[in-house]
């Protein structure tokens, strides 16, 4: 009885030809020849020839969506001072846009001319501030974004999609996150410089009501946050932290016939800086803060930085040697010097973190830097060559034209370059 039970829940299959004579199973064809079938319940599909496809346990799935959970929940939290409203629309816009085929590279400029520190990328777009329109060029050539204006020097600043323009020696400034503007309006003096924050936050330095020079940061709103008059500094360049809650200032002023500069560090919570640090005989001509804590400001015979976390400032002297060209960008300072005015052989310096930098030798004048990632381009003569930053080691050039002005890498191996009218596209490697 046991052994039929077992048998119960089986199925198997019965072919009556095999049962049959041998002359009648020749006569029929497979398809006609009949066939039996038995069940018996409960048989597992192994035994009948088949296997049971692999399911994986609940726990493994649970496991999976938490830890997607997590990954979202880091990238939100590191990226969560760019995550505004205006920045998440204006990526939807670019990116429904950015479908649409354009006409392709090159693309001719709106306007007359425009100055190599007016060109640059991101999101993989083109940003273009010439002397008559702010324009952001896609992929395939398309306008993304235009915008007329009436700077008469224009200058552009960008942090995260955010981008601050303004006149330099007027008053006019506008602010525009990604495809939108959001504040156009006039500073009550003259604009000395400014700076943007990757949460839309920003700041202006103008010729003083009282003093030498002023500094005031504005919340994304355009309401002023904090104020700051210097008595006898005139503002060169400043740079804000990502969230806009601190801010460096360079300086200079005259002493006794000698050049001084300062770098001046505030915490927007407090009425008075947090420290200075002077400068013999440096103009100093860019400034940064870096995400990664890192505080940098180009001069012109001397690199100044300290870590955000001690404010203790270094100078790195350049021997003599004059910049050619200078990037700031990712906590990082790339820096083009040369020991000749006009041409000669140049060495690019990679300062990546509080150590010596990395060395670079190239054999004619840097004209621009442009970085992406781990890498570095820098526009050399009619060339583009990339350079690994952390390595210092060529990874490949390739040829920018002859009338090439500046550069902007939308990517470690495709970049953008601005030629005297137009713009081009380059596949590097």
């Amino acid at each position: 009885m046991a052994k039929h039970s077992e048998k119960r829940n089986r199925r198997k299959i019965i072919q009556l030809k095999d049962h049959q004579p041998e002359s009648l199973r020749e006569e029929e064809t497979p398809e006609e020849a009949p066939k039996a079938a038995v069940e018996y319940d409960g048989e597992p599909e192994e035994e009948a020839g088949q296997k049971k496809a692999w399911q994986a346990p609940k726990a493994f799935y649970r496991a999976a969506v938490v830890l997607v959970v997590l990954v979202l929940g880091l990238a939100l939290w590191v990226n969560r001072e760019s995550l505004t409203p205006q920045n998440i629309w204006s990526w939807v816009q670019t990116q429904v846009m950015g479908a649409q085929g354009g006409d392709g590279y090159p693309v001719s400029i709106t306007g007359s001319n425009v100055s190599q520190g007016n060109f640059t990328s991101y999101g993989g777009n083109a940003v273009v501030l010439s002397d008559t329109a702010f324009t952001v060029l896609g992929p395939a050539g398309q306008e993304l974004f235009s915008q007329r204006h009436s700077l008469n020097q224009p200058v552009l600043k960008e942090a995260a999609g955010n981008y601050l323009l303004y006149n330099q020696g007027s008053t006019g400034y506008l602010i525009a996150s990604g495809t939108e503007v959001r504040l156009e309006d006039s500073a009550g003096q003259d604009i000395l410089a400014g700076a943007v924050a990757a949460n839309g936050r920003f700041a202006l330095a103008t010729q003083g009501k009282e003093g030498a020079s002023d500094l005031t940061v504005y919340l994304e709103t355009g309401e002023v946050q904090f104020t700051y008059s210097f008595a006898q500094d005139y503002i060169t360049s400043l740079a804000l932290s990502a969230d806009g809650t601190s801010g460096i200032v360079c300086t200079v002023r005259s002493q006794g016939g000698e050049l001084v500069s300062k770098v001046t560090v505030f915490q927007f919570d407090q009425a008075d800086p947090v420290t200075q640090y002077e400068s013999r005989d440096n103009l100093l001509l860019g400034a940064s803060w870096g995400e990664n804590g890192m505080l940098y400001a180009v001069g012109d015979s001397s690199l100044l930085w300290a870590r955000a976390s001690d404010l203790a400032f270094s100078e790195y002297s350049y021997q003599g040697r004059s910049p050619t060209a200078f990037r700031l960008e990712g906590g990082q300072a790339y820096v083009s010097i040369s020991a000749y005015e006009h041409a000669g052989a140049s060495t690019l310096l990679v300062f990546r973190d509080a150590g010596d930098p990395v060395e670079i030798q190239a054999e004619a004048r840097i004209q621009a830097l442009s970085v992406s990632g781990g890498t570095v381009g820098a526009l050399i003569g009619q060339e583009l060559v990339l350079y690994d930053a952390s390595t210092g080691s060529e990874l490949a050039r390739a040829d920018a034209g002859s009338d090439a002005q500046s550069i902007a890498l939308s990517s470690e191996s495709t970049a953008y370059v601005l030629g005297v009218s137009e713009v081009r596209r380059i596949q590097v490697r």
